[in-house]
């Protein structure tokens, strides 16, 4: 069964544009906010929040560390 491309790009760039004020908003606020490595606990936070708000499932604090996290769909 061949992959129609042209329709996954158009589901991708829709979806992408639906999320660009949320993921603009989330990069400035981020680069307004800066921490240093493995002090990002606000970054990650926000942005394990979000994706759990997404409907993906958020392992925080993956390998042992306070700052990772993994998701899964």
């Amino acid at each position: 069964m061949a992959i129609d491309r042209d329709a996954w790009r158009d589901r991708v760039r829709t979806a992408v544009e639906e999320l660009t004020p949320q993921l603009l908003a989330t990069s400035h606020d981020i680069h307004a906010n800066p921490e240093l490595a493995f002090r990002e606990h606000r970054a990650s936070a926000r942005l394990s929040d979000e994706l759990e708000q997404g409907g993906f499932t958020v392992e925080r604090g993956a390998g042992g560390l306070p700052t990772a996290f993994r998701a899964s769909l």
